[in-house]
């Protein structure tokens, strides 16, 4: 054999055995739940794609419960809690939270799209908008965490799946992921990667609770806020957003989640979150969707009761339970 030949498999011999090493674990392990089918994707140690989630247990359990009502948005859906929506709807609805990490109005229109398309009822409909979020996106996501579900998206499975190979193949997710499995337990330093809280996703609903923090509230929640005193920074009153987020994208789908809506004669409303930075819609953005959705529009957006109140808020970013059937109660009063 030639002599530099058998020099270029000495060295690439020790690399390719510990790529398919790596390989087959990843097969193994399926860190982030997206290879095989799962009865409850609770308790995951490894961050998951919420949209892959919400979409895989609508399709899973869809025969099964026929689900009529959808709430759609972020995380901060996770206020809305199903139990309390329904208490506002007739006995014969059937809820579903089809939610994901960082929701857009892309990804709201596209599942949408995709109930219609399969002929799925929507009697029902609670769409939240967040501005900081909301109108980032006119396309499919980008990242492991955020890219939709090829049943959503209409993309390939093949480019969905590559997204979490690449991201399994990071070396500082091999490091923390790896780190983890062997000391057995979550240390600091892998937050960005490693899942520390104890999240559990309603097999039937789809409805997220963080048990953690609810129980850390009840135990004292003098005690939470005090904990993260320095997490909520002081407000200087209402500002008000200066970049206009909604664009022709962004238009052509705000119309045609109404056209799906009322085609579906779906009861509907949609909400603008209340969130910490009491920072209120653009007045070009909250004139559109005003224009779009009507009395069907609810603005929670600025400065108000709810955001006023620190205790209102597990952090800066997400609203409590309590906010959530607020909102409800004023909606449907």
């Amino acid at each position: 054999m030639n002599p530099f030949l058998k020099r270029l498999i000495r060295f690439l011999g020790p690399i390719l055995v510990l790529l398919a090493l790596f390989i087959f674990l990843y097969a193994y392990n399926d860190p982030f739940k997206v290879l095989r089918s799962y009865d409850d994707y609770s308790y995951s140690r490894v961050f998951a794609n919420r949209d892959f989630v919400s979409t895989t247990m609508f399709i899973k359990q869809y025969p099964k419960y026929k689900y009529n009502s959808f709430i759609f948005g972020s995380s901060r859906t996770m206020a809305y809690q199903p139990e309390s929506w329904s208490r506002y709807l007739d006995s014969n609805s059937n809820v579903f939270v089809f939610d994901a990490a960082g929701e857009s109005v892309y990804g709201i229109y596209r599942k949408l799209k995709y109930l219609d398309g399969e002929k799925v009822e929507l009697k029902n409909a609670l769409i939240v908008l967040c501005r900081d979020f909301a109108f980032r996106h006119d396309a499919n996501h980008e990242g492991h965490l955020y890219i939709k579900h090829p049943a959503i998206s209409g993309e390939s499975g093949l480019v969905f799946q590559y997204e979490f190979l690449r991201a399994y193949f990071s070396p500082k997710f091999l490091f923390n992921y790896y780190a983890f499995q062997a000391l057995g337990v979550y240390k600091p330093f892998m937050s960005v990667y490693i899942e520390n809280r104890r999240v559990v996703y309603d097999t039937v609903t789809n409805g997220t609770t963080i048990l953690d923090q609810e129980e850390e509230l009840k135990a004292n929640e003098e005690a939470y806020y005090s904990k993260r005193s320095h997490i909520f920074y002081e407000r200087t009153g209402e500002k008000t957003d200066s970049i206009q987020r909604i664009n022709l994208q962004h238009e052509f789908m705000l119309r045609e989640i109404k056209r799906i809506l009322e085609k579906n004669k779906t009861r509907y409303k949609v909400v603008l979150s209340p969130l910490y930075d009491q920072t209120k819609f653009n007045p070009a953005d909250i004139g559109f969707l005003k224009n779009v959705f009507g009395d069907n529009l609810y603005d929670f957006s600025g400065k108000n009761a709810i955001t006023d109140n620190k205790f209102n808020y597990y952090e800066i970013s997400h609203y409590r339970y309590a906010v959530g059937d607020s909102i409800l109660s004023k909606i449907y009063r």
